[in-house]
């Protein structure tokens, strides 16, 4: 009988704590990329990354690498086929924490702050910290953030016959929105 008490309490207990953790989410962040050259700009638009965020400044987030859209048909097709292999590595995710996190940061104005985690492309995992711009606009968060990724960090391979249209540092630019869950 007591031992079932002792199971009953820290049931509740588990179970107020969870419900007590507050949740953001977004599922139609947008992530673009830009890639700069002398030969050729080459630039894409992806709306369907997912994000959540955890009152305590946990988060993870997720790119479909198939939901990037470019231009040129051809160029997506090359993206996905031979330099993201979108069908081998289906997403693009950053996982972490904010560092310094405060309820503090709920007073409307933006903040600069550090998210520091795991990013991982092309299935090659990097620990990265990455600066953002994080603002509470009185019911979700509102999150910037502008970035660069190494495509030789993430053996991104690129053939010697287009090195020239393709950038070794892609500029990466983040804006979601994450309202309660």
């Amino acid at each position: 009988m007591k031992a079932m008490k002792v199971i009953l309490i820290a049931t509740m207990l588990v179970a107020s704590n969870f419900c007590s953790s507050q949740q953001w989410i977004t599922r139609n962040g947008t992530v673009e990329f830009f890639s700069a050259t002398i030969v050729e700009n080459i630039e894409a638009t992806n709306e369907m990354a997912s994000g959540l965020l955890a009152n305590d400044g946990r988060f993870a987030f997720r790119v479909p690498i198939l939901g990037f859209r470019f231009e040129k048909a051809l160029m997506e097709e090359h993206f996905n086929e031979n330099y993201l292999e979108s069908t081998r590595f289906p997403n693009g995710t950053f996982e972490g924490a904010i560092a310094n996190w405060s309820d503090a940061f709920q007073d409307g104005q933006s903040h600069t702050v550090k998210a520091q985690g795991i990013l991982t492309i092309h299935g090659i995992a990097i620990e990265r910290e990455i600066e953002s711009t994080l603002k509470w606009d009185g019911t979700a968060w509102i999150v910037q953030s502008e970035f660069t990724v190494l495509t030789a960090a993430h053996e991104i391979p690129i053939p010697k016959m287009v090195r020239e249209k393709i950038a070794e540092e892609i500029s990466v630019d983040v804006q979601m929105t994450l309202s309660p869950r």
